[in-house]
């Protein structure tokens, strides 16, 4: 359990109808619901933390709160935006964000962000570690995306090292306060990674594989997506299906990844294997090579279910994420049709679905 300590009141602040939701939502942060038309100056008295909850397309919305918030305390400003409108976050972040959640968020990602900007910790578990492996995550990602962009060198000892330090994280932390803690702070391609990431490091911290290859399992999962650092932001934030073109244009990733990774690192060949070969199935139905079982490594098996599951739980414009029971009954479904190997999925349910549970 999280104390409340040091973070002072909560308040909820919405343009929305009042909802047995709302209702609570305000009960798990332990906050006062307060609609945008009462929402004053004299209420930042007290100095709170605000979730605002408001539809910041609005341009009427958006004139209310500019002089309500002109002034500054060390209260917390959380605003749930729309992944993918860029105009929500640029005026979420002029209106001083200090973290910006997709919306719908759960009340444990609106909590998770509080306790990052007061430092407050969890009873049992050291946040400061799984904070820092993940900052050291999104700024390896950062950099190899970079990097892969210039054609420039790969520095692969900063992403071994992130790498351990996310592996460690998980291992003693728990998959399910990495997941929190991403889906609270990281959106879109680098939550995705991420997210692969911490499933593929729980899956090789509770399969007992030896500490370096539970590393090198985490660097593959936080380098499988580097080719879509070539892919055009207008494709990879598309809310809408994809057209046969732009589909064409986004499953090169994994060959762009792999011939970078290849001419510009010295990441260990199974890890960058499975950058190209990730989207490959068993029976020879994925991409980009059509492989069949027998041309696909240990690795790139565990990735690939890696990858699924981590697209299955995540919350994206066109779908609500599934939960792990749901998500386990797909893999499943995918291992009997022969896509994906019954062994490894079904381990992968006894990690993120655990008996009884």
């Amino acid at each position: 359990m999280v104390g409340r300590q040091g973070r002072g009141a909560v308040l909820l602040v919405t343009d929305r109808p009042a909802s047995a939701a709302h209702q609570d939502t305000a009960k798990g942060l332990g906050a006062e619901t307060v609609g945008l038309d009462e929402f004053k100056a004299n209420l930042l008295d007290s100095d709170p933390s605000i979730v605002f909850d408001i539809d910041l397309r609005r341009v009427d919305n958006i004139r209310k709160l500019k002089g309500s918030l002109a002034r500054r305390g060390r209260g917390c400003r959380i605003f749930l935006v729309d992944p993918n409108s860029r105009l929500t976050v640029v005026h979420a972040n002029v209106l001083g964000a200090d973290s910006l959640l997709p919306r719908p968020a759960t009340v444990a990602e609106m909590n998770a962000a509080l306790h990052k900007h007061f430092g407050i910790k969890t009873v049992g578990l050291d946040d400061e570690a799984l904070m820092q492996s993940i900052d050291a995550g999104v700024a390896a990602l950062d950099q190899s995306f970079a990097c892969l962009t210039a054609d420039a060198q790969l520095d692969t000892d900063s992403i071994i090292d992130a790498s351990g330090r996310i592996a460690d994280a998980v291992s003693g932390l728990g998959f399910d306060d990495w997941l929190a803690t991403v889906k609270g702070y990281h959106i879109g391609t680098f939550q995705h990674c991420m997210l692969v990431t911490g499933v593929a490091a729980t899956f090789g911290s509770k399969l007992g594989m030896a500490k370096r290859d539970v590393v090198r399992l985490t660097v593959a999962g936080l380098l499988h997506d580097i080719g879509k650092a070539a892919v055009p932001i207008e494709i990879l934030d598309k809310p809408s299906a994809l057209t046969d073109v732009e589909m064409a244009v986004l499953r090169q990733h994994p060959v762009t990844g792999f011939d970078y990774l290849t001419a510009r690192s010295s990441v260990a060949t199974d890890a960058v294997g499975s950058v190209r070969h990730h989207h490959e199935y068993l029976d020879g139905s994925g991409y980009p090579d059509g492989l069949v079982a027998s041309e696909i490594g240990d690795l790139t098996r565990i990735i690939t279910i890696c990858d699924i599951y981590a697209a299955l739980i995540e919350r994206r414009s066109y779908k609500e994420p599934k939960s792990p029971t749901q998500s386990m009954m797909i893999l499943h479904a995918m291992a009997q049709a022969g896509k994906v190997e019954t062994s490894l999925v079904r381990e992968l349910g006894r990690i993120m679905v655990p008996k009884g549970a």
